[in-house]
This record gives structure tokens, C-alpha cells and sequence, in this order.
């Protein structure tokens, strides 16, 4: 079984849905808005045993108060179905045009925004699916630590080996995408990461040369990374499926790695 631990699934074509999820597979859905995520407990009600539900607000949306409220609303009315909470985490890729001073502030509103669903995480005990970019781990790890959430995802994340042996270091989990296929930078990095820490996804509808993206797109993410790991695909199918197992909390122990 294969899980794509990332992905908005509301976008993603019925059809798409389907032919993964009849496969044995798995889907992790994040919701980006309150809209986003009404649709998405009408899609986990539809396939209650192949859908992953996380709840939140994506840190690139700017949401007003009540939009905030609201999903806070449903995650505890619903907090029995989900997964975890996500995707939330801190503003990157819409302050190129800011000035210094206004990314100080937009970053700094969006880390409180982030502590609020952390903070919910930790009452439930579930994990976050994380949006943090490079050296903005230097404001989420303390929110981490400060509510003593474990074993949180960063999807999709890349940066130094610094940072990485730190992510490895507290216990944290990277999510790898097909953009391993567009950019050699971003696969030089995913070579770098333990398979320990190690899960997939598609973040899907994400475009990928040109290309909708869609959660079987994992599969060939799988491939290419057991082809540079020197193992069967079966092997490293088993390991993620351990990493995803212990990162929803639904596990213990990760598969020991042997090549």
C-alpha cells in the first residue's frame, strides 16, 4: 500500500481519486481553506477508509478571523475523522515584493496563526502536515517544541544538510515529490534524506512540467527513488508504509532499512 500523505484532494479528478484509491492505496488530504475543507469531510465520508483527513489553513491563503474560526470549528467537530492537522505553517512564496519590514510582520503573524493549530494538534494529539520553507524552520521548530508535537511532516521541504541532520535530529519526517523530476537541485537534496524520515506525495494538483499532478504520480517518485537507493520497489514501498504508519501515530516503530 502507498499513501500520498499530501495532496488537496478536492481538486484532484474523480476519476484520479478513484483509480488510486481502488489500487489499495492510500490519500492524505490537506485543506488550504474553510471552503476546501467542507468539500474534503464530504470526500472522507466518501471513502472513510482511504482518505487521511488534515484540516487547516495554508499559510499562503490570508484568512480573516472568521474563515479561521471556522475551520477551528470543524476540526473540533470533527476532530474523530481526521488524520491531523494541515497544511499550516509560515507565509514564504507570495512576500518576494514585500519589504523587510513587512515579511518580519506577515511572517510573524503567520507563525502565531500556526501556533493556534499546533496548539489544537497537541490537545488531540495528532500530527501537523507541514508548509515551511527553508530557513523558516527556525520559527516553526520552537512552536513544535513549545507544544510538544513530535514526528511533524514537512512536505515537500528543502534545504541545507545543516538543516536536514537537524529535521532528522528532532525527529521529523520529509515528504518527497515529483519534482524530483523538474529540478536536479531539489533531487540532489532528496538523496540526501534518511529513509528513516522519508515518506512521498503528490501535492496534487501541483503542475509538474506542465503536467496536473495527481496522486499516482507517487508511484514513479517510489521508482526512481528505490533505483538510487539500490533497492526492489517492493522493499521501499514497506519502509514508507512504515515512516507514514509512525507518523499518523498508528505504529510504533519504523522498518529497519537493509539494502
Amino acid at each position: 500500500m502507498i499513501t500520498d500523505i499530501h495532496c488537496h484532494l478536492e481538486s484532484v479528478a474523480p476519476e484520479n481519486i478513484v483509480s488510486f484509491i481502488v489500487a489499495g492505496n492510500k490519500i492524505g488530504a490537506v485543506s488550504m481553506t474553510l471552503n476546501s475543507a467542507q468539500q474534503l469531510l464530504k470526500l472522507k465520508r466518501q471513502y472513510p477508509n482511504s482518505i487521511e483527513l488534515f484540516l487547516g489553513i495554508h499559510p499562503e491563503v490570508t484568512p480573516d478571523e472568521m474563515m479561521i474560526e471556522a475551520v477551528i470549528a470543524l476540526i473540533h467537530q470533527h476532530h474523530t475523522l481526521l488524520s491531523g492537522i494541515g497544511e499550516i505553517g509560515i507565509p514564504f512564496f507570495y512576500l518576494d515584493d514585500k519589504t523587510a519590514t513587512e515579511k518580519r510582520h506577515i511572517k510573524q503573524q503567520g507563525t502565531q496563526l500556526m501556533a493556534r493549530f499546533v496548539a489544537i494538534a497537541a490537545d488531540y494529539d495528532l500530527p501537523v502536515n507541514l508548509h515551511v520553507v527553508e530557513d523558516d524552520i527556525a520559527l516553526a521548530l520552537p512552536i513544535l517544541q513549545q507544544y510538544d508535537v513530535e514526528g511533524a511532516l514537512f512536505h515537500w521541504y528543502e534545504g541545507t544538510t545543516t538543516q536536514l541532520a537537524l529535521l532528522q535530529q528532532q525527529g521529523h519526517f520529509i515528504s518527497v515529490s515529483p519534482w524530483i523530476f523538474v529540478d536536479d537541485h531539489y533531487w540532489q537534496f532528496v538523496q540526501n534524506i534518511p529513509l528513516s524520515m522519508m515518506l512521498v506525495e503528490s501535492d496534487a494538483p501541483c503542475k509538474y512540467n506542465g503536467e496536473v499532478g495527481e496522486p499516482s504520480m507517487v508511484v514513479a517518485v517510489i521508482a526512481a527513488l528505490a533505483k538510487h537507493h539500490q533497492m526492489s520497489i517492493a522493499q521501499l514501498t514497506a519502509i514508507l508504509a512504515a515512516n507514514t504508519q509512525c507518523y499518523l501515530r498508528k505504529e510504533g516503530k519504523k522498518v529497519k532499512m537493509v539494502k
